[in-house]
């Protein structure tokens, strides 16, 4: 008979399952991450693993939808700490954060075409369109604190972060890649704002 588990018992399973996916993620390729590993570091049976989640790709999925949570909180209580009247340093600071921990966690790897096929295959369509969905609508709600409300200017800037988020599988062959990608992100901030 399988154990029960009390909600802060599957709650602290939960965000092992996810802390230590991230850390086999900042490693390497999640297409060659296994169960059994994701168990092994979690130090849980297997079995109990299935009962949170049904394959690997829906843990992974876990993990971005997670990542994304938390990041919304903690840039929303950044913006809350930086000077209003310098936006583009103050918005340059809150996307380099967010960049930062993408690049430490291993998140970016999620958003490389092959990983994301990888761990979106078994999920049901549209899935993914509903995260993105729910990005887009968190940068406009971070932009509208600044008055920034043009929904094609929003688009863009999104389109273009995501070129620096695809650009970080090249960031350990590139002296300063994350200068490069605070200079990249103040310069898109410049042309959002205008200043």
């Amino acid at each position: 008979m399988p154990k029960k588990y009390t909600e802060t018992e599957k709650e602290n399973i939960r965000r092992d399952l996810r802390r230590q996916a991230e850390r086999l993620m900042a490693a390497g390729p999640v297409r060659r991450i296994t169960v059994d590993e994701i168990v092994k570091a979690a130090a849980i049976p297997k079995g109990t693993f299935y009962l949170f989640y049904p394959h690997k790709e829906a843990l992974f999925f876990d993990v971005i939808r997670s990542f994304r949570l938390e990041m919304q909180e903690e840039m929303l209580s950044l913006l809350q700490e930086l000077d209003e009247n310098h936006i583009v340093t103050s918005l340059t600071t809150v996307f380099s954060h967010l960049l930062d921990n993408m690049y430490e966690r291993g998140i970016w790897r999620l958003f490389e075409e092959e990983e994301l096929q990888c761990v979106m295959r078994p999920l049901p369509e549209g899935t993914l369109d509903r995260e993105v969905e729910a990005l887009q609508a968190f940068f406009a709600e971070l932009f509208s604190y600044f008055a920034i409300d043009d929904e094609d200017d929003i688009s863009r800037f999104h389109s273009a972060f995501m070129m620096i988020v695809l650009s970080m599988g090249q960031g350990a062959r590139v002296a300063g890649a994350r200068d490069a990608w605070r200079t990249l992100l103040r310069g898109l901030m410049l042309q959002l704002v205008g200043e």
